[in-house]
Order: structure tokens, then C-alpha cells, then sequence
């Protein structure tokens, strides 16, 4: 028993050694890393002290060199203000060109940020000012770009609406010359229609009485008339459409109504209005003096008065009588 317990005490005491020594190895590996890091460290730092005497030096020599003056920094304010502010005059209509100068204004906001920066400082960074003032001068070769870029399109923009003005002009004249060629047509059409209207002369009207014979004899007796004859002769007319044309009588009664029969004759009248003929005969007109009579056939009484006989043909009245009966 005791030789075991001794055994396990033997054991646990070598773990410890074990333990020990790599806390040992550890601790030198880290002191060795932290001596490395604090040369590093100190040659970093002294590697930016020199850089920095070297910026200096460069710096002295910058601003005794007379390329830079003291001035230079609120002149780069003033310059990098002066072209945002030609850019905000800018006036345009391209979408494309917004962007491209918003960008160009945001970038130029931001080196007047930095500006300001140097400006706060206590010791100025001349290297640095000089190299913004350089790509000011970049920056307004680009504005003025810009500018001949949209006085170029506002040139064509202004030559274009020119052209869309002159074209609505020629369009405006065109349409005018249209609508006068329009009613010249339409006037032309109507003298036409107008001189295409049938017409007659020598027109009479009578009443007829017809003998047992058969022979017929004119009457001024209502009570004795059995007819109602219109004679007239229609007129030669070349304009005129040459073909079988009906032409309507209309008699009147001295009491204002139309005279029908039992087949009553519907017709247009003047202005497109319907009116009731007393009778209608179609003939073949071939544009020549035709003679024509049209006859009425009585079959009711006929009253006292005088009666109005009008010839239609085609919608117009073209000839008009009056007989009287007792």
C-alpha cells in the first residue's frame, strides 16, 4: 500500500516539473517576441521620424523655392469655392451630365474639407497644398470642359427647337393650305351640285275636262275637271348626270293641303325635308331640251280657289304654275 501511494507521488511530482519547465519555454519565447517588437517598434518610430525631417526638409525647401507662397491656402479655398460655385450657375437639361457634375461638386466639397484641415493646423503642409493646388487647376480644366460641352448643347438645343418651330410653321401653312383647298373644293362641289340642278321653261298648269270623245278641252269649272296638266319644257344641262330621273307634281289646294290620290307619292324636298307629290312620271334625260306634261287624274271634287302647281326633280323645285276654278 505504501509503495503504491509512493509510486503516485512520484508521478504527480514529474507532471509538475513537466509543467514548470514549458512555462519556463513560454515566458523566454514571449520575452524574446517582445524584445523583437520593441525593435521593431523603435525602428518604425524612427523610420517616421525621418520621413518626417524629410517632409519638413522638402517642405522648407517648397515653400523657399517660391513655387508655393504663404497665401496659397486660403487662395486654394477661394479658387475650389469659386468653381463649385460656376458649377451651381450651370443650366442644363441631360440627365446623364447631373451625375457626372454632382460627382465633380461632391469631390470639390471634400478638398475643401481638407483645406480647412491644413488650414486648423499649426504647421502647414505645403507639399500637400501644393499638390491640391495642382489638381485645382486639373479640376477647372474639367469644368471648363463641362462648359463648352453644354454651350454646345444648348446651341443644338436652341437650333433644334428652331427646326421643331419652323416645322410646326410648314405644318401650320400646310394644314391652312389644306383647309382652304378644302372649301374651295367644297364650293367648287356645291357650284357644281348647284349647276347640275335641272331647270325648265314655259311651264303651265290647267285644268282638263275630257269629252265623251276622249278629246281633252281646258276648264275653269272645278265640277268639270277630271285632270290636272302641267306642260313645261326642262332645259339642256351638260353638267348634269345623263339617266332616267323622276319628276314629281305637286298641286296645292286653295285650302293648303296636297292633292293625292288612293297610292299616295312621298319625295324629298328642298333641304333634305319630305314632302307628298300628287303625282310622279320618270323619264330618260340625256341632257337636252326635253318637253314634257305631267297629268293629274281628279278623284274626288275638287273645290273653288286657286291651285299652286310645283315641279320637283332631285330634291329642288325647279319649276312652279298657279291655275284658278270657279
Amino acid at each position: 500500500m505504501e509503495t503504491k501511494e509512493k509510486t503516485e507521488l512520484k508521478k504527480g511530482g514529474a507532471v509538475y516539473i513537466i509543467i514548470i519547465l514549458l512555462l519556463l519555454l513560454v515566458g523566454g519565447w514571449l520575452g524574446l517576441e517582445i524584445r523583437d517588437g520593441r525593435k521593431q517598434n523603435a525602428a518604425c518610430a524612427q523610420s517616421v521620424a525621418n520621413l518626417q525631417t524629410e517632409k519638413d526638409y522638402l517642405n522648407d525647401i517648397l515653400k523657399k523655392s517660391g513655387i508655393i507662397e504663404e497665401s496659397d491656402d486660403e487662395t486654394l479655398k477661394n479658387n475650389l469655392t469659386a468653381i463649385l460655385m460656376e458649377y451651381d450657375s450651370l443650366t442644363f437639361d441631360n440627365d446623364e451630365m447631373l451625375d457626372s457634375i454632382n460627382k465633380q461638386k461632391a469631390h470639390i466639397q471634400g478638398l475643401l474639407d481638407e483645406v480647412e484641415t491644413l488650414q486648423n493646423q499649426k504647421k502647414r503642409d505645403w507639399g500637400k497644398i501644393y499638390k491640391l493646388k495642382k489638381e485645382t487647376e486639373t479640376l477647372r480644366e474639367i469644368m471648363k470642359g463641362y462648359i463648352h460641352t453644354i454651350d454646345s448643347l444648348n446651341t443644338e438645343n436652341t437650333g433644334l427647337k428652331n427646326t421643331i418651330k419652323d416645322k410646326d410653321n410648314q405644318i401650320t401653312d400646310i394644314k391652312t393650305d389644306r383647309d382652304n383647298i378644302k372649301n374651295k373644293n367644297d364650293l367648287l362641289n356645291q357650284t357644281v351640285a348647284l349647276g347640275s340642278v335641272l331647270q325648265t321653261s314655259g311651264i303651265t298648269a290647267n285644268a282638263i275636262r275630257i269629252k265623251s270623245s276622249g278629246k281633252q278641252v281646258e276648264t275653269t269649272r272645278a265640277s268639270r275637271t277630271t285632270m290636272i296638266k302641267s306642260c313645261f319644257t326642262v332645259l339642256e344641262n351638260k353638267i348634269a348626270t345623263p339617266e332616267n330621273k323622276e319628276i314629281y307634281m305637286r298641286i296645292i289646294s286653295p285650302a293648303g293641303t296636297e292633292l293625292t290620290n288612293s297610292e299616295v307619292v312621298h319625295f324629298v324636298m328642298d333641304g333634305g325635308r319630305e314632302g307628298i307629290a300628287s303625282v310622279k312620271r320618270k323619264v330618260n334625260y340625256q341632257n337636252k331640251n326635253m318637253d314634257l306634261c305631267i297629268y293629274y287624274e281628279v278623284e274626288t271634287a275638287l273645290s273653288v280657289g286657286t291651285y299652286i302647281v310645283e315641279i320637283y326633280a332631285e330634291g329642288h323645285q325647279i319649276g312652279k304654275s298657279s291655275f284658278a276654278l270657279k
